[in-house]
């Protein structure tokens, strides 16, 4: 009788010494764990923005720097409203974004052309200051999905000696889901 290996099995045969050193190498080396937490929300539908809102211009007006003489004096606040539609059932808020003015949480201007030493502040309903990247107070949504949310946003000098010049800003937001 005769006894005929495979090359199968030959060549695993050959390949267990190296498994082996490697599964002791790796156990002996273990370098620690790390955990990562992922988390969100699946929801059946999402809130839109009523088609007037989606691109909307808010007009902070003309202001004399005479206005803006010292760092933190401010113009009149201007009111505007994002509506939303179609909402699942609980509350709302809205977290703005944009490029911060150096060292604040308030929102540059665009360009360098533009007026120097301003900002634009944001304000919640209840006209208290909304920084850029912190979610706003929530409004209820009602029962046919719609809620309004109203915000105040106004110039603010930044320091004394406010440049005069175009005066605008970009920002987006978020919808958060309360």
């Amino acid at each position: 009788m005769t006894n005929k290996q495979t090359p199968t099995a030959w060549a695993f045969l050959m390949m267990l010494p190296i498994l082996t050193f490697t599964s002791l190498c790796h156990a002996s080396s273990s370098l620690g764990e790390i955990n990562i937490e992922l988390h969100g929300n699946v929801v059946d539908f999402t809130c839109a923005v009523i088609a007037s809102d989606s691109n909307k211009s808010v007009e902070l007006g003309t202001w004399p720097t005479k206005q803006l003489q010292t760092s933190g004096d401010t113009t009149q606040p201007v009111a505007f409203t994002l509506k939303l539609e179609g909402c699942p059932p609980g509350s709302a808020s809205i977290t703005f974004s944009g490029t911060p003015a150096p060292g604040t949480t308030l929102l540059a201007l665009d360009d360098a052309v533009m007026a120097q030493k301003v900002a634009i502040e944001l304000h919640d309903s209840d006209r208290t200051r909304l920084p850029l990247e912190q979610a706003s107070q929530t409004v209820g949504i009602d029962e046919n999905g719609n809620a309004t949310l109203t915000f105040f946003a106004n110039y603010i000098a930044l320091a004394d000696g406010v440049q005069p010049g175009l005066a605008r800003a970009d920002a987006t937001f978020m919808i958060n889901y309360n």
